[in-house]
């Protein structure tokens, strides 16, 4: 199952996975088909981070993690437990979600 949601406001639920992607960058652009495909039933936010700038930060400040994209993070309890960056993307990210 994949649930993907385009977030659209500062808030997330306590367990998700959230995708930053660049629409210019192509390692982004392979991160995304990985996600678009993954068989997660934990939901994946995404974020375009160049159009969505304000929201790509308040999810750096707020769960304490450097920005880069493409980027996965895995929220747990409302805390960050895990992170990958650029080629660390692949389904084996959603293993068990």
């Amino acid at each position: 199952m994949n649930n993907i949601v385009r977030i659209k406001e500062t808030s997330l639920p306590s367990t998700c996975f959230v995708f930053k992607n660049s629409t210019t960058c192509p390692v982004s652009a392979r991160a995304a088909d990985v996600v678009r495909n993954a068989n997660s039933d934990t939901p994946i936010y995404w974020i375009d981070v160049i159009e969505q700038r304000p929201i790509s930060n308040w999810v750096s400040e707020t769960y304490k993690v450097k920005h880069e994209s493409p980027q996965l993070l895995l929220i747990n309890n409302s805390q960050v437990v895990q992170v990958w960056n650029h080629g660390r993307i692949s389904g084996e990210c959603f293993a068990g979600s």
